[in-house]
């Protein structure tokens, strides 16, 4: 820190940058993007879940009004042109085969969006109906038919001892994760008590307010993204593998982006777009509606069985998790989700020996992928409800039990991993204590508590990130980083940490938008990296132009403060050393977290995100309605370098939970057809549904490896919520509820028909 003095603008809440444009419907998104002689896109999808494509004539639709092309996979295919994470898979459009309702099949860009819907509807394909597999179990069926007879392309990561994976092991198995502590077998032999459950969670849409949106244009022989993709650096190595070009011919700019939550990472919509634009030779702007986005990508829905062995006196001993995640008919990030998945399985608890069995199971819905929690979310619910299941079975206080074997700080639960960084312990008093007294039970309609603890590490592995800080001749400061603003606030965020770093007020710093031919490489937005990586690569950054300030100044101690070297403004100073126009100061850093061999990732965690939450429930036995009285969530940043912007990330995500655990469930029927895949008949929360009482705590570590102790909090809202609600539930009727969401038949059912 440059100002010898206590922070200044760390720690400090303050309103999101930008945001009061967002508020009045100013601020652009990639929606609103124009171009000279932009064509736009209308997309045709399939409405099978399983079919071969027999044949597509698109002569009829090119001869419509407005329209200035039409693509099919004919136009663009091969392995180099298939996408995913890992497992490269996906087509820019349908080859052959469609595997779930809303495919992409063709496209077409036409002079107005009017024009291009109507030319859809002259596009004519013979399909043959093939059999749908809609579910996990459906696609595990001896008899179930192969949706990828052939293997594709992968990347195999190379894992450190008691890891391994394998992609594509089995028809219909797009992955397999595999983790077991050499100890498991014989630590399990010695187990009193073993107990094993079985788990479902339900498949859940990102449901992000603002739609997918690009524009794309070539310029002799290059390509540009207008985008609001999480991930820029990262899609300009996909569309550079698909077009066949060098990297440097693709630039991505990344723009305001109304949410994501996981939906808008790697690659997405962008090559269709740029087809789009090389068949027309015209810049193309593709713009999903909400229908499209909710047929595009998914969460995860999963199949847990977990299996725990405890000692006589009911401490923890050993834990295997086996999941089977929905993945969907394409990769998308899958791979990478089942690896956390299995990693984050086991909670926050002092276990001698674990193991875990993930699969990623193909199914012809849509493609699951990145979603808030990325893994954490399922394995929490699963972990956390069998905690007070088995407290209930055994006669122990579920809230005792987990203060007693809960990981301390400093604690490790894997040997050679990163002890634990939060105070759990004391984060799970807090929100007990943060509830209200109950009031007096109703005769009719019972009444629990319950509690919950989500855990998941953040920083990604071993994550690279780089940074530029610029500090102009006037005294301002731009920042230049790849996380990419989606409203989780990174923008403010990392503005107050170059601000308190160089001694200015935050409003002579700004952020600039990321962009690839511009921007420090960086792989995104993440892993709730942003605070623990990017944000220490521009500290770092914002310390080297101090260095350099103070070299400029000839006194190595000296303050920078306040736009001023040891009292003298920093333009001053400037124009003095470099003449009467001055010049900018740059700095620039790179951080990366080291590797680890030993460990089964091959790197440490960087930090460690918990989710505390504590429900009060009241349930009406007749109907099977449940009604959250009360609701207390916490989260730890470390250091909250934006109280302001902890809280609202930590509480939006906490409604994300209790949609989870209530409404939220894509479904789909034997046909794999979708049921309620349109923003009017999914169920998600609205305002009404909070509770009377909906509390959050910002528990601040200080233990966090990015600046100032910081580190990531988005992600920790919603992982306990589900659970806490459900033991809740437990605890007022005894009814031990197993699959989400807990809608009201599924609590009637519960308690009347299943016990």
């Amino acid at each position: 820190m440059s100002h010898p003095n206590q922070l200044e603008t760390v720690g400090v809440p303050v309103a999101q940058v930008g945001a009061m444009a967002r508020v009045l419907g100013e601020q652009p998104y990639p929606c609103d993007l124009a171009a000279a002689g932009l064509l736009h896109a209308a997309v045709l999808r399939s409405p099978h879940a399983h079919a071969r494509i027999r044949s597509i004539s698109t002569e009829l639709a090119a001869q419509q009004p407005g329209v200035a092309v039409v693509a099919t996979a004919a136009d663009l295919d091969g392995p180099h042109t298939r996408f995913g994470v890992r497992v490269r898979d996906q087509p820019v459009l349908a080859s052959g085969v469609v595997r779930h309702v809303g495919e992409p099949v063709a496209a077409i860009a036409a002079a107005t969006p009017q024009q291009a819907l109507a030319a859809l509807a002259f596009i004519q394909v013979e399909y043959e109906v093939l059999a749908p597999v809609p579910t996990i179990a459906a696609a595990l069926a001896a008899d179930a038919p192969a949706l990828f007879p052939e293997a594709s392309a992968t990347s195999l990561p190379v894992y450190g001892p008691g890891a391994a994976a394998c992609a594509e092991p089995s028809p219909n198995i797009l992955w397999e994760f595999t983790l077991r502590d050499p100890t498991f077998d014989a630590v399990w032999a010695g187990a009193a008590q073993v107990f094993e459950d079985r788990y479902s969670f339900a498949r859940a849409s990102h449901y992000h307010l603002e739609p997918f949106a690009c524009l794309a244009r070539w310029s002799g022989e290059g390509l540009s993204i207008d985008t609001c993709n999480q991930d820029p650096f990262l899609l300009r190595q996909d569309l550079a593998r698909i077009f066949a070009l060098p990297e440097h011919r693709v630039r991505v700019a990344a723009h305001a982006t109304g949410a994501g939550f996981g939906a808008k990472s790697y690659c997405k919509l962008e090559p269709l777009a740029a087809l789009l634009a090389r068949l027309a030779r015209r810049p193309v702007r593709l713009v999903s509606s909400f229908d499209e986005e909710m047929l595009s990508v998914t969460q995860h829905g999963a199949e847990i069985v977990v299996r725990t062995a405890l000692s006589r006196d009911g401490a923890p001993l050993a834990r295997e998790m086996l999941i089977d995640l929905d993945g969907g008919a394409y990769a998308d990030a899958s791979a990478l989700v089942a690896d956390k998945a299995g990693y984050r399985g086991f909670g926050p608890y002092r276990w001698q020996a674990v193991a875990c069995r993930v699969r990623v199971v193909r199914t012809t819905t849509a493609p699951a992928g990145s979603y808030r929690g990325f893994g954490g979310t399922q394995t929490s619910w699963a972990g956390e409800r069998q905690i007070d299941s088995l407290c209930r079975r055994l006669a122990l206080d579920p809230i005792a039990w987990r203060r007693a074997h809960l990981l301390r700080v400093g604690e490790a639960w894997w040997p050679g991993e990163a002890g634990m960084d939060s105070d759990l312990s004391g984060g799970l008093a807090a929100v007990v204590a943060a509830l209200d007294p109950p009031a007096a039970p109703h005769a009719a309609r019972p009444r629990g508590v319950g509690v919950a603890i989500g855990l998941k590490d953040g920083g990604g592995e071993a994550r690279p990130a780089n940074a530029a800080v610029r500090l102009t001749a006037d005294g301002t400061a731009i920042v230049q980083a790849g996380v990419v603003e989606i409203g989780q606030g990174a923008t403010t965020a990392l503005a107050q940490v170059a601000a308190e770093r160089l001694g200015l007020p935050l409003d002579r710093v700004t952020v600039a938008a990321v962009d690839t031919d511009l921007s420090p490489h960086d792989l995104g937005t993440h892993a709730s990296s942003g605070m623990a990586v990017t944000a220490a690569a521009v500290a770092a950054a914002a310390d080297d132009v101090v260095a350099q300030l103070r070299a400029l100044a000839g006194r190595a101690e000296a303050v920078v403060h306040a736009g001023t070297v040891e009292g003298e403004p920093v333009a001053s100073l400037l124009k003095r050393r470099f003449g009467p126009y001055g010049a900018d100061v740059i700095g620039r850093a790179t951080v990366q977290a080291p590797r680890s061999e030993g460990l089964p990732l091959r790197s440490q965690r960087l930090y460690w995100m918990p989710s505390w939450a504590a429900a009060e429930v009241e349930v009406d036995p007749l109907t099977g309605q449940v009604r959250v009285l009360q609701l207390v969530v916490a989260g730890d940043p470390g250091t909250a370098v934006n109280v302001l912007g902890c809280i609202g990330q930590v509480e939006g995500a906490a409604v994300q939970g209790l949609g989870q655990a209530l409404f939220e469930h894509l479904r789909v029927d034997s046909a794999g057809q979708p049921l309620n895949a349109t923003p009017w008949s999914y169920r998600a929360p609205r305002a009404t549904d909070l509770p009377p009482v909906f509390r959050t705590l910002i528990l601040e570590s200080g233990l966090g490896p990015g600046p100032f102790g910081a580190k990531g909090i988005g992600e920790s809202g919603n992982l306990a919520i589900p659970a806490a609600i459900a033991n809740a539930i437990e605890a007022a009727t005894g009814a031990a509820l197993t699959s989400l969401p807990l809608t009201p038949e599924a609590v009637f059912r519960a308690l009347h028909v299943d016990s």
